[in-house]
């Protein structure tokens, strides 16, 4: 890969993870609109499942390649 496409891939990333940090602080003060703080701290432990899955997902990857 060309450094020009490594360039662009890590600039991708970035916009990528921009865009999920937004859509999460959306969806959190849309919980905080309608349930308060306790809308906060369930969508912030559904986030949290779905990170947990994303992270052993990416680590049995992990573990295959070694």
């Amino acid at each position: 890969m060309s450094y020009k496409d490594n360039v662009l891939n890590k600039i991708r990333g970035e916009e990528q993870r921009a865009n999920e940090r937004e859509e999460l602080w959306q969806t959190i003060a849309c919980a905080f609109a309608k349930e308060g703080p306790e809308g906060v701290a369930n969508e912030l432990a559904r986030q949290m499942s779905g990170i947990r899955k994303k992270f052993d997902t990416t680590l049995a990857k992990l573990d295959d390649m070694l």
